[in-house]
């Protein structure tokens, strides 16, 4: 039987009423899918009402496509005989991650997944710290020097992979949460393909060993700072203890914060560039057409911020970080018209509609923040329409204000601001000093992704270094399975796994013992694809390019 879209006028069921065996599901815009006969084509083909006939292609992105994109497949050996070195082989080849830690701070991992499993059915995971397990189920399992959480070490994991599955869920009873995140993240990364028919969707670093820290929350599903940094310093006490490099991915982020890279959460970041042989990588983020960014100079007229919140928003917050030097009087309009002066005051202020915090500037920037929180009414919901904040200039020595709205995975896509700035979108914590940070591109066309964050910091870096296949990725999802995911958070692990092919080659191998931290990111920068949109490298979308990690290596 073929299968084939047809494009037609007229009633194409009615005249395909004498086709036996046959099916029409007509579209749309006088389009179908016709099933019939190999040999009744013809047939088809020569009815008035059929003006054009095409062929199905497979829409699909996978793993297999996305390494060969990013000039991957040609360094590595068959998944067969991972990690040998043949005879005649260049130095960079049979590259397998062999000797190196991949480290995924997410939302956890299907441990029994085929992907992370040896071939004897033993685990890769070195470490897995969940940090949701109530103190009341860790039984002394809190790793040393935290507070929270349970630590399972490979022994741990490989008992409970030995037992019954029921049986399996009360020795180590960790599971991911939020849609397979964690799962599909570290699938791609360094899932070795062996829960798919021939490899056929194996990750990048495919014999590297993983510590995987579940993030935990504060109770509404997202999480924060704290455990972040304490995920960060337990995979690089980990990876010290152990003695191997290590390749750290973070595919998540948020818009609070000033985006100059200078809050505490960033510095501490930056600040763990050279802390053992580490390599940082982090998504961009999805806000790239999402209006949740404007960027204004206040100068001597009164400015007008508009906003739209959509029907049934239940949460919405705001944050607009101005220079200290300026006066700025600003007003809270509803869409109902009335009015809420911003008192001027350090500290909080409420009223029946508006939280807000006037803040100062800290030790670490000389810019002030002021801070909107929405409230929901009597209907549980926040009055919705157009919004205003008025900016009135008082005293102004410099004018600029950057403002920043709660990000996708909070609000509704129908809210935003009416006048976005788009070309800066990056999310928090990408803005991060010292480490690579990665958008998506679509494979299919070549560009990159609509939704993948862009621009500079807010202290004038470039904000993204490269980008990657990020969009209709085939990977790993919990169940032993594989599912389609976009977003820069499938894009970062392809350059975290590249990354630790780079380390295996010179830190494992000895080609250079100092491949790590901002040496693999100039690698990573100088061997990246210019884009056919690209008319220059770098610019603010595509960083310096599209990963190719074959380029990458040294002459």
């Amino acid at each position: 039987m073929a299968r084939v879209i047809v494009r037609y006028h007229g009633n194409l069921t009615e005249a395909m009423a004498d086709f036996a065996d046959s099916t029409v599901v007509e579209l749309f815009h006088q389009y179908a899918i016709v099933t019939l006969p190999e040999q009744a084509l013809p047939d088809l083909a020569a009815l008035p009402e059929v003006e054009y006939i095409e062929p199905p292609t497979t829409l699909f992105f996978d793993l297999q496509n996305g390494r060969n994109i990013s000039c991957i497949n040609g360094i590595q050996a068959d998944p067969n005989h991972a990690g040998e070195m043949r005879s005649g082989q260049r130095v960079a080849e049979g590259l397998t991650g062999n000797g190196v830690l991949v480290a995924v701070l997410d939302s956890g991992i299907d441990y029994s997944h085929p992907d992370f499993r040896r071939e004897d059915g033993s685990t890769r995971i070195r470490y897995l710290w969940d940090q949701t397990v109530p103190e009341a189920l860790a039984q002394g399992r809190t790793p040393a020097g935290y507070d929270v959480g349970a630590e399972y070490t490979a022994e741990d994991i490989n008992e409970a992979l030995a037992a019954p599955p029921l049986e399996r869920s009360r020795i180590v009873p960790t599971t991911d949460s939020r849609t397979g995140h964690g799962t599909a993240v570290t699938g791609i990364a360094a899932g070795n393909g062996r829960g798919s028919v021939g490899w056929r969707y194996r990750g990048i670093a495919i014999d590297s060993e993983l510590i995987i820290v579940k993030l935990g929350n504060s109770g509404d599903g997202f999480s924060r700072t704290t455990e972040v940094m304490m995920g960060l310093d337990y995979v690089l006490r980990k990876a010290l203890e152990l003695q191997m490099p290590v390749c750290i991915n973070m595919s998540f982020g948020n818009n609070y914060g000033p985006h100059n890279g200078q809050s505490l959460f960033e510095n501490f970041i930056t600040s763990l560039n050279g802390v053992w042989k580490n390599c940082i990588v982090i998504a961009t983020g999805n806000e790239g057409d999402k209006r949740h960014h404007v960027a204004v100079r206040v100068q001597g007229e009164e400015l007008q911020i508009p906003f739209a919140v959509a029907i049934g928003e239940r949460s919405l917050t705001i944050q607009a970080w101005k220079q200290y030097v300026d006066q700025i009087r600003m007003t809270v309009v509803s869409p109902s018209g009335k009015r809420y002066p911003v008192p001027e005051n350090p500290g909080n202020s409420v009223n029946d509609v508006v939280q807000i915090y006037y803040g100062e500037p800290s030790p670490y920037r000389m810019i002030q923040e002021v801070y909107f929180r929405f409230l929901p009414q009597n209907t549980g919901t926040i009055e919705s329409g157009i919004w205003t904040i008025v900016l009135e200039p008082v005293l102004i020595r410099d004018g600029s204000v950057e403002w920043w709205m709660s990000g996708s995975e909070v609000v509704g896509s129908s809210t935003g601001f009416t006048r976005p700035t788009t070309e800066t979108t990056l999310t928090i914590p990408s803005t991060t000093d010292r480490i690579i940070s990665v958008g998506a591109y679509d494979a299919a066309t070549d560009t990159v992704a609509a939704f993948s964050g862009r621009g500079r910091t807010a202290d004038g870096r470039l904000g993204v270094t490269l980008v990657a296949p990020g969009v209709d990725v085939n990977c790993p999802s919990p169940g032993g399975g594989y599912t389609f995911q976009t977003g820069t958070s499938m894009a970062a692990p392809f350059v975290t796994g590249a990354a630790a092919l780079l380390m295996e080659w010179g830190i494992v191998r000895g080609n250079d013992p100092y491949l790590y931290g901002e040496k693999i990111k100039s690698y990573l920068m100088k061997g990246a694809r210019r884009l056919p949109g690209q008319l220059q490298m770098p610019d603010v979308t595509a960083g310096w390019g599209a990963l190719c990690l074959r380029d990458s290596f040294p002459s």
